[in-house]
């Protein structure tokens, strides 16, 4: 993958975050949502809460791009309860390929083999943390999605950005934003929004990896962040940098 296309994959991700920041509720994040995840080849998603079983997965939700049957016969069959893919995204923090989630159980493995009968051949999901707690996701799938590197970074950017709006909308509250970051912490988080790496960011900020990496994680407590890429998507939100 070429560093311009790996930069394209950026500037649209970027872009849609731009077109999430116009909603003004949560039925137009759903809309735009889907549009955005449909440039990527994923035809079905949903933005909802993980919760531990045997709590039901439907109070939790909050988007619902999935089909209509889909929903339905997830619900009737209570497949929450063996889902695979759910049991995954509550022991990581990472995003991860459906196919990546173990299959414990004959019951887990007809979750995902049903799934597929529904058109939902390959999945990806996005784990949203609070520190060290997962407690919601972005989780999608299509016939034939692009499951290039960047294309997946993106799309990681792009699902957190996502709920975090629509967690802003529905808690009708609106964002205040204080500075919290010092210049090179800013300066530090503008360039992994760029996509650096810490090599790189120390080539260009004239410093050491090991200081890029005290600075990004300095960043990361003070923006609430678990990671790198949430710590970059809340201070595109908080207004400490601009994309």
């Amino acid at each position: 993958m070429s560093t311009t296309s790996s930069n394209a994959y950026a500037r649209r991700a970027f872009d849609l975050i731009d077109a999430f920041e116009t909603c003004a509720a949560p039925a137009t994040v759903l809309d735009k949502l889907a549009i955005a995840l449909k440039s990527f080849g994923y035809s079905s998603f949903l933005v909802t809460g993980v919760p531990e079983p045997p709590q039901r997965l439907e109070p939790f939700i909050l988007l619902n791009g999935w089909s209509q049957d889909w929903t339905s016969h997830y619900v009737r069959e209570n497949y929450y309860l063996d889902d695979p893919v759910a049991a995954h995204c509550r022991s990581t923090v990472g995003p991860f390929e459906w196919s990546d989630a173990p299959l414990p159980s004959k019951r887990a493995a007809e979750v995902i083999r049903v799934a597929q009968d529904f058109g939902l051949k390959r999945g990806f999901l996005v784990p949203v943390a609070r520190t060290q707690s997962v407690h919601a996701c972005v989780t999608m799938a299509g016939e034939r999605p692009d499951f290039e590197p960047s294309a997946k970074k993106a799309i990681h950017l792009l699902s957190l950005f996502a709920h975090a709006r629509i967690m802003s909308l529905l808690s009708g509250n609106k964002e205040t934003r204080h500075i919290v970051l010092s210049p090179r912490e800013r300066e530090a988080m503008t360039w992994a929004a760029a996509g650096k790496s810490s090599g790189e960011m120390a080539v260009i900020m004239g410093i050491t990896e090991r200081t890029v990496n005290f600075l990004v994680a300095r960043a990361q407590r003070k923006l609430n962040a678990a990671n790198r890429t949430q710590a970059v998507v809340n201070a595109i939100r908080a207004g400490e940098i601009n994309i």
